[in-house]
């Protein structure tokens, strides 16, 4: 049996101690650990044994997930109830009027219903106690207002779960496994055996119960019965469990030689004769590995959890009951790991990008940095042996906008709001004993030789280079500060990204612009998958410093839980910015292809079809990105659908009000569906060239003083009826608080079941004046002199400054060849054209993509080529 730390090693502890005594920074972590391990000092070894509860008390997740106060009846959703259980121990506290609650005592009741084996029994319990202790009186009106006897508080058909979720975040989570955790890395920083004592006595303990916890026989979930999991829901106890091991691979060694504590167990095993007899240290041992590590083995069903975390926790247990004569097993379930982790563009494929798919390469990244402990040569064999490994923490690279987006795919984020910094890593400055990704992302620019890591590291750092890497294993800090100050002057802090096409993960980014002028428009083309969303060809567009048109974002769970109208209505196709056929959701899992990619100086486009989405013949769309200035684009949106009786586009941007030129607006029905839209009004009969004007409420604070930005949609659509309403969003998870934004719903209808729509449209986000002057779609023949048909777009647009472009999207039913009929004299034999002519007439530049030739009167701008774009003198 290995009774030393694996992860924990000998070389690392003299290296933490080195840095303890030369460095403040390291001096500083070390009295944080031992400061925060003194509470748990304070108690005697039977009040530490005593915390730990049954399994015969329920928990719950939240005390009522969209609920209110008692008392103050303010909003307190989800998880708002602040807990603090070593200086109110079971209460929960309304954080908007300080009421604390149960209003009984219940320690004392959970006391008078400890059974024979120190476990309590509600039948037991004195149930005199369950009174409110500021009205004693039996007649007092609020005798028994707020009163927990471990059911719940209930009035008014309400059921306020306060115990039930003190048990989870205080009992639980503060005072025992946290306590178990504390005083373990007490130990390792100071290598006082009290620590490791005392620890001892609290793991011990929840050893001896910890099989017997069954969330989902027991728990309380979105006031419903409870999932798999232990103490605590599934994702929860997965990762509690991991915290356990690793606190126990800790202190392993020093309990493995402590008399002291075998005696002090043994007797409780005599008092209540529970668990096994634990008359040596060896005992002791067993009865950990056999009641916590063994039975997560065994039972690994209960810590199920968002990939990897399951498997980062049972390879932690496996390599701590048997390493190294179980060296092979374990690399066999790490390479399986490491694989499925990087399989789609370096990541897993599920969706949430800002939050599950990053929470997967976290945990990974967590696991890395943990096993380079083990092994140093770890991460080198693992890139070895893994090349998409190094995509992986170039995805949230590649997919950061403006330096404070990402694209809201999927369970993600709130409307509109920015991501602080990078999420392939969570940094954080104070990680205990826990790796430093500082530490880590290092190492994968030492391996690497990618400038971005050391940007994305010292931004999350307030771009300073003090304090890095907060590892208290580190060795030469000195030299990595210095080594991240030359590489940020010789390369700046802005994170420098290309378009970019993740055709396995289904997301294009078409990005123009550098700093502070950055834009980025985004597809996303497939449906479904773990936390996915019914939005495949759905949209977005970043510029401005805003998220010009933001995805909803991760469902409002808190609002009735996984089910429900309001739940649904965040997954459903209606509520993105894509296009519904027939007022049905998309089918999924559906991946879409990439018909089209190319990306220049000034001109971007991508095209995705992913017609199984509706069965249908065609569903594509196709997005064109040109730049006006260096601080200023716009963006040709063509959606084609065939099939289908009704084809509906809908479209939001930010918070804020509209403006339209070109419409008579009146009240209409609804478009029904079960969507959350209201107040429906549409023109029949709109003007060509008709626009809405989005102009932004900046609710967030996220702009200057006086910024005044603006989306403009301006449609080119063939017969279709415009249709205004407003869209129901939640304003986060902090509170209950909703909003109504205005939507657009473009719409087309037959009845013979063969509709066919091009929709196009051009948006235009601009700060005070729109850069565009004009607007026009244009006819085309083809060169035999036939009308193309709609599914085939030209558009002018004209600029502010006299400067014009054409822009040219060819179906492939005209891909012989076409022709403007006005003075352009343009004739394309390709899939795309633009060309720009500066206000003398002159032609500036052009592109052709996907084409043998492009032609503009009797001046051949370009030949046969998949992409060119040309810059013409006009000299």
């Amino acid at each position: 049996m290995n009774n030393t730390s694996l992860f924990y090693p000998k070389g690392l502890i003299q290296k933490a101690q080195e840095n303890i005594a030369h460095h403040v920074w390291a001096k500083e972590i070390q009295n944080q650990i031992v400061q925060d391990a003194q509470p748990y000092m304070k108690f005697s070894d039977d009040e530490l044994w005593g915390l730990m509860f049954g399994n015969t008390l329920k928990r719950s997740w939240m005390v009522w997930s969209n609920g209110h106060c008692p008392v103050c009846e303010t909003d307190v959703p989800m998880y708002n109830w602040e807990i603090d259980a070593l200086n109110r121990p079971w209460k929960a506290r309304c954080p908007h009027c300080s009421e604390d609650f149960p209003k009984n005592d219940f320690q004392a009741f959970y006391q008078s219903g400890l059974d024979a084996q120190a476990v309590f029994d509600a039948e037991l319990a004195d149930r005199s106690l369950l009174f409110n202790a500021d009205h004693p009186d039996p007649n007092d009106p609020d005798h028994l207002f707020g009163v927990d006897d471990g059911e719940g508080f209930r009035a008014d058909g309400n059921i306020w779960w306060f115990v039930s979720t003190y048990l989870i975040y205080g009992q639980w989570k503060q005072v025992v496994q946290g306590g178990i955790c504390k005083l373990a890395n007490a130990y390792t920083v100071t290598g006082d055996r009290q620590y490791a004592y005392k620890a001892g006595i609290l793991l011990d303990r929840v050893a001896d119960l910890y099989p017997s916890f069954d969330f989902k026989r027991e728990g309380v979930m979105y006031e419903k019965n409870g999932d798999a999991g232990c103490v605590s829901t599934w994702h929860d106890a997965c990762e509690e469990v991991r915290e356990l091991i690793l606190a126990y691979d800790q202190i392993r060694g020093a309990i493995s030689e402590d008399d002291a504590l075998a005696d002090f167990l043994q007797a409780k095993f005599e008092q209540y004769a529970l668990g096994v007899s634990k008359a040596k240290p060896i005992d002791v041992i067993q009865n950990i590995e056999t009641r916590i590590l063994q039975e997560t083995l065994d039972n690994f069903d209960k810590i199920r959890s968002n990939y990897p975390r399951q498997e980062i926790a049972l390879i932690t247990c496996h390599t701590v009951l048997g390493w190294p004569e179980n060296r092979e097993q374990v690399m066999e379930l790490v390479d399986e790991m490491v694989e499925t982790s990087t399989v789609v563009d370096g990541v897993t494929g599920e969706k949430g990008l800002a939050g599950y798919a990053s929470g997967v390469i976290q945990s990974l990244a967590q696991f890395l940095e943990m096993f380079c402990r083990v092994d140093v040569n770890f991460l080198d064999d693992m890139l070895q042996r893994h090349p998409n490994l190094r995509q992986t923490y170039r995805f949230h690279l590649d997919t950061l906008c403006l330096q404070h987006y990402y694209p809201r795919i999927g369970d993600t984020g709130g409307f509109a709001q920015q991501t602080d910094q990078y999420v392939g890593v969570r940094f954080s400055k104070s990680p205990g004993l826990l790796p430093s990704m500082y530490a880590f992302l290092w190492r994968m620019y030492e391996r690497t030789g990618d400038v971005a890591y050391v940007q994305a590291l010292y931004r999350a750092n307030d771009q300073v280079t003090e304090g890095l890497p907060y590892d208290l294993f580190a060795k030469d800090c000195e030299k990595l500060q210095q080594s991240v100050e030359a590489i940020i002057a010789a390369e700046g802090i802005e994170i420098r990204n290309e378009s970019v096409n993740k055709e396995d993960w289904h997301v294009a980014l078409l990005r123009a612009g550098k700093n502070d002028q950055e834009r980025v428009v985004w597809l996303d083309y497939d449906t479904g998958g773990r936390h996915g969303h019914l939005d495949a060809l759905n949209m977005g567009l970043f510029a401005k410093g805003l998220d010009m048109m933001p995805d909803f974002g991760y469902p409002p769970v808190h609002m009735g839980g996984w089910d429900g109208d309001l739940f649904h209505w965040y997954l459903n196709t209606a509520s993105h910015n894509t296009v519904v056929v027939d007022g049905q959701n998309q089918k999924k899992p559906v991946d879409g292809v990439t018909t089209l990619w190319a990306s220049g100086e000034d001109f971007r486009v991508v095209q995705a079809s992913c017609e199984a989405v509706y069965e249908i013949p065609k569903y594509e769309r196709t997005l064109v990105m040109i730049d006006i200035s260096d601080s200023d684009s716009y963006i040709l949106d063509i959606f084609q659908v065939v099939g289908g009786r009704d084809h509906a586009k809908f479209m939001h941007s930010h918070f804020g009000r509209v403006t339209t030129r070109g419409l008579t607006l009146s009240p209409c029905d609804d478009y029904g569906y079960r969507t959350q839209m209201r107040n429906f009004q549409c023109d029949c009969s709109p003007v060509p060239g008709w626009w809405v004007d989005w102009q932004v409420e900046d609710r967030l604070g996220y702009l200057d003083a006086g910024k005044d930005v603006h989306l403009r949609y301006t449609d080119l659509t063939t017969d279709a009826q415009p249709h205004l309403a407003e869209g129901w969003v939640a304003m986060g998870f902090q509170n209950n608080n909703v909003a109504w934004i205005p939507r657009l719903m473009v719409r087309r209808q037959n009845e013979r079941g063969d509709l066919a729509s091009t929709f196009v449209g051009v948006l235009e986000p601009y700060e005070d004046t729109p850069q565009i002057e004009s607007i026009t779609r244009l006819p085309l023949m083809s060169e035999n002199g036939d009308v193309c048909s709609d599914a085939s777009v030209a558009v002018e647009v004209q600029l502010v400054g006299g400067g014009r472009d054409l822009l040219v999207v060819v179906d492939v039913e005209d891909s012989d060849g076409i022709v403007t009929q006005d003075a352009w004299g343009l004739r394309l034999s390709g899939k795309v054209g633009w060309v720009r002519k500066q206000p003398n007439g002159d032609i500036e530049r052009a592109v052709l993509c996907q084409g043998n030739e492009l032609r503009i009167g009797s001046v051949v701008v370009s030949e046969a080529t998949d992409f060119t774009e040309v810059s013409i003198s006009s000299e």
